[in-house]
């Protein structure tokens, strides 16, 4: 069974590398489920799709780099001047270099949080960033190791 580690990762916009981030995640792709009424007579609850699919949520993280004027800066500027409906679609995430996920044609990514920093007194500063993936689900592109 093949495995994929994070050891070559990275984070890109468009084609730069947001600097020092050192982890990825998304949330997944659900579908909420509600209970369907069951007659007297049955003995099992029966479940079916609510409503639509939620496309789920992507965030990074890594150490803060107040330089990174292509990909942190960029990614903080771009989220602040979102107007209502709009996202990015040139968002990627690499396990290697050969694989990455990326949101599916038609599809977006709204930037929801940005400059959320940590300073801890004795260590490195540590930046994240959240999105919410919108309209279509993220896929996978590519294979490796």
């Amino acid at each position: 069974m093949a495995a994929l580690t994070g050891v070559g990762g990275k984070v890109m916009y468009g084609s730069v590398t947001v600097a020092e981030q050192v982890e990825w995640s998304m949330s997944g792709f659900s579908r909420a489920v509600t209970d369907k009424p069951t007659p007297f007579s049955d003995t099992v609850k029966v479940y079916v799709a609510a409503d639509a699919g939620d496309p789920g949520t992507i965030s990074f993280r890594g150490n803060y780099d107040p330089n990174d004027s292509t990909g942190q800066v960029a990614l903080s500027t771009l989220c602040q001047a979102q107007t209502a409906g709009t996202g990015i679609t040139d968002l990627y995430l690499y396990a290697n270099t050969s694989t990455f996920w990326r949101v599916a044609s038609g599809g977006n990514i709204i930037i929801t949080r940005v400059n959320a920093i940590t300073m801890p007194r004795s260590g490195f500063g540590t930046i994240s960033f959240e999105g919410q993936v919108s309209t279509k689900a993220m896929e996978v592109v590519g294979t490796g190791s």
